[in-house]
C-alpha cells in the first residue's frame, strides 16, 4: 500500500489535508504519548487558509470562500490548495463545469510536482470525472 501524503486530500473525504484529519488516528498503533511526541501538527498559515474554506463552504459561505479560495492561488501559488479549494466551492455551487475544470488543474498541478503520490494525483482526476458524468446526466 503507497503511503499517503500528509498534504494529501484526505482518503476520508473530509476536505481537509490527511494530516489535519486522520493521521493521527491511523497512527493508533502507537501510544498517546508516542503520538505526542512524534506527531506535533504545525499548522501554517497556508494550512489554517485552506481549512478556513472548508468551513465556509460547511456553513454556505460559497462567495467568501472563493475569495479565499483566489486568495490561495495568490498567495501560494506555488501550492495546490487554491485548484482543489476552488473546485470543492463550484462543485458546492453545483457548478459541475467549473469544478472539473479546477479538479484537472489540481491534477496537472499534481503530476507536475514532486512531493504527490500518483494516488493523490488520481483522486483529483477521479473528482473531475466524476464532475463531468454529473452534469452529463443533468
Amino acid at each position: 500500500m503507497e503511503k499517503i501524503g500528509r498534504n494529501a486530500p484526505c482518503p476520508c473525504g473530509s476536505g481537509k489535508k490527511y494530516k489535519k484529519c486522520c493521521l493521527s488516528a491511523q497512527q493508533d498503533n502507537r501510544s498517546a504519548s508516542e503520538i505526542k511526541q512524534r506527531f506535533i501538527p504545525v499548522y501554517t498559515e497556508l494550512d489554517q487558509l485552506s481549512n478556513s474554506v472548508v468551513d465556509l463552504i460547511n456553513q454556505s459561505k460559497l462567495d467568501e470562500a472563493e475569495a479565499v479560495s483566489r486568495e490561495l492561488l495568490t498567495e501560494y501559488p506555488d501550492q495546490i490548495d487554491g485548484f482543489n479549494r476552488l473546485a470543492m466551492v463550484y462543485e458546492a455551487r453545483g457548478e459541475k463545469k467549473k469544478a472539473a475544470e479546477h479538479y484537472r488543474k489540481a491534477y496537472r498541478f499534481a503530476m507536475s510536482n514532486e512531493g504527490f503520490a500518483q494516488e493523490s494525483a488520481d483522486w483529483f482526476l477521479s473528482q473531475a470525472k466524476r464532475m463531468d458524468s454529473q452534469n452529463d446526466i443533468e
